[in-house]
């Protein structure tokens, strides 16, 4: 996501300008039931087989709501879960968390992580929300690197160190990226070690070029990729991370064995497009080699209508409202929150989503940490 730095329209028609290439064809969510397959549930913690299985059995028939935390901030300066109970009276069943902050000295990725058990406990901001609920926990990550501290392709000269087909494990700028990934294993892992399940959503948006992950080309993304996947799986042995794959182009798909989870997102323009986005709900499956993973909206602004996607064969299995503007007021209408205001989403479309008998919310999952497994 863009943190709209150099202002949203500009994220936005960057986005439209980059799938307007894409004229696949879209087919419907498939008939029989649960068709679909994950990539790394072999060696998978059991909380991580639990969360699995019911995204499994609820993909095509309901939506999982979601919300994104804002963090670079905490809790207590802004609540985006309180935002959304306040204008809706529910909570959301996904909430979601950024390591932007991980490498600087001020560190807010262990606050990030802390919340994440706060609220995989059915707790926000000290609050338990929901008695027994376990809430379910996504991350992504800006992945401020190099001395600029930054993600941005325009505003850092950091890139893939990538040579002859393979990653430059020699370089300078690769002892960088292994010294991250320590510290954001080292965040997982205090995750893992509770056997939180986590929606891991690393690299995203790459095809699109503006972050420095995706400057390189689709090789260099998939070598870091696999080596990112290696590192986490095979060598820290985090077996709780559910692969969520966002590069947003069939060229960047990696190796199938890597990926859960296909997901794309969408930020209409002009706002407030309440459609179901089927086409990218195609666009994104058919990225698939074997159109046999899950698909998810992971970051959007206008949220889809869900009558709208059960109609069109879009059923996301989840989404995940960007977050607001720093500094922004309850119920203030501003181009940056994608939540507050009306901008993007009108107070009645959050209330309609929100208590829509196809969208799943807090009050509604089951114990992930007893359900059976599969």
């Amino acid at each position: 996501m863009d943190f709209k730095r150099s202002g949203v329209s500009r994220r936005l028609f960057v986005f439209a300008i980059g799938m307007a290439a894409l004229f696949l064809s879209c087919p419907s969510q498939p008939e029989e039931a649960n068709p679909v397959s994950f990539g790394t549930i072999a060696n998978a913690t059991p909380n991580k087989r639990r969360l699995l299985r019911y995204l499994k059995d609820n993909y095509g028939k309901r939506v999982i709501s979601g919300q994104m935390d804002t963090s670079w901030t905490t809790n207590t300066s802004m609540d985006m879960i309180a935002r959304v109970f306040a204008d809706t009276g529910k909570y959301p069943a996904i909430k979601g968390f950024d390591f932007i902050q991980l490498s600087l000295p001020h560190d807010k990725g262990g606050e990030q992580t802390n919340e994440a058990i706060e609220w995989w406990n059915g707790e926000n901001n000290g609050e338990t929300l929901v008695e027994g609920a376990h809430g379910i926990v996504t991350f992504c990550w800006h992945w401020k690197i190099g001395p600029d501290q930054q993600f941005y392709t325009e505003d850092t000269d950091f890139r893939i160190p990538y040579r002859d087909g393979s990653l430059d494990t020699s370089s300078p700028d690769f002892t960088l990226i292994k010294n991250d990934l320590e510290t954001v294993a080292e965040r997982l892992q205090e995750l893992a070690d509770l056997d939180i399940p986590v929606l891991w959503r690393p690299l995203h948006e790459a095809s699109g070029g503006w972050f420095w992950w995706g400057a390189s080309g689709p090789g260099a993304y998939k070598a870091l990729w696999a080596y990112i996947y290696d590192y986490l799986v095979n060598t820290k042995r985090l077996h709780n991370l559910i692969w969520v794959w966002n590069g947003q182009n069939a060229a960047w798909f990696p190796d199938a064995a890597t990926v859960d989870i296909a997901g794309t997102d969408v930020y209409p323009n002009p706002p407030q497009n309440f459609s179901s986005q089927s086409t990218r709900f195609g666009e994104t499956l058919m990225m698939v080699p074997d159109r046999n993973r899950i698909v998810a909206l992971t970051e959007n602004g206008a949220i889809p209508d869900p009558d709208a996607c059960m109609r069109d064969n879009a059923m996301w299995s989840w989404f995940m409202t960007w977050n607001d503007g720093y500094g922004s007021t309850p119920n203030q209408t501003r181009e940056d929150n994608f939540w507050t205001g009306d901008w993007h989403n009108t107070l009645s479309h959050k209330q309609k989503v929100y208590n829509h008998d196809l969208v799943i919310t807090l009050d509604e999952l089951p114990d992930l940490s007893k359900s059976p497994l599969e």
